[in-house]
């Protein structure tokens, strides 16, 4: 069994780590956190310091990586971590909670994490470092882009798109075959009937733009 570290130890951290431990996967995992203290520990695993702390685990062995940094707007702060994490060398797995339900002929990119009884559906992809989170639903050839955050609830009808660094929030819906543009954020319980571009926050139901950026 291998090693792997945990890059941001903030309450996604906890979830994640949940999950790798009843997969049963990694022998050992520990954690970088800037503003945690070392030696403290977070589900039994040990912070070893801040992410300077990662070539010498690197060095020491551990090969894997994972970004548990949740979604922090728009800043592209995961996707940060992960390249930053990948040009030194790191792997990242997936880590899927047994309780989820991923098909067999899905599509799955590196680093992303599968929550608890969530459900990924045939024909469907997901992009690198995505979050489908616990209880979310991606439907029948949805695509999902890389360092998306498909929320705690979620419902992603088929064949819709979700795009990259996009958050879908918590109990939203995207009905069938709608897409939404990368660095975009749906709030919380909307529901999304046609279109939504890039960069813009919409919500309500039906969902209606609210502010856009660049």
């Amino acid at each position: 069994m291998e090693s792997i570290v945990m890059i941001g130890g903030g309450g996604h951290c906890k979830s994640v780590i949940d999950a790798a431990l009843r997969s049963r996967k990694f022998e050992k995992i520990f954690i970088t956190d800037v503003n945690l203290k070392p030696g403290d520990n977070i589900l039994g695993c040990e912070v070893v310091g801040g992410d300077d702390k990662l070539p010498e685990l690197l060095a020491g062995g551990v090969k894997n990586a994972f970004i548990t940094v949740g979604f922090v707007k728009p800043s592209g702060l995961r996707s940060k971590l992960f390249f930053m994490a990948k040009d030194m060398g790191f792997s990242f797995p997936n880590i899927i909670d047994p309780s989820a339900v991923v098909a067999a002929d899905a599509k799955l990119g590196s680093g992303i994490f599968v929550g608890k009884t969530a459900v990924i559906n045939a024909g469907a992809s997901v992009g690198d470092n995505a979050i489908i989170n616990t209880g979310a639903i991606v439907e029948h050839d949805c695509k999902i882009g890389d360092f998306a955050h498909v929320a705690v609830g979620t419902k992603v009808c088929g064949e819709s798109k979700v795009g990259a660094n996009s958050l879908i929030g918590a109990g939203a819906t995207i009905l069938q075959c709608v897409e939404v543009g990368n660095d975009a954020i749906i709030g919380a319980g909307s529901v999304v009937i046609k279109n939504i571009g890039a960069s813009c926050t919409a919500v309500g139901a039906p969902a209606r733009i609210l502010r856009r950026w660049n």
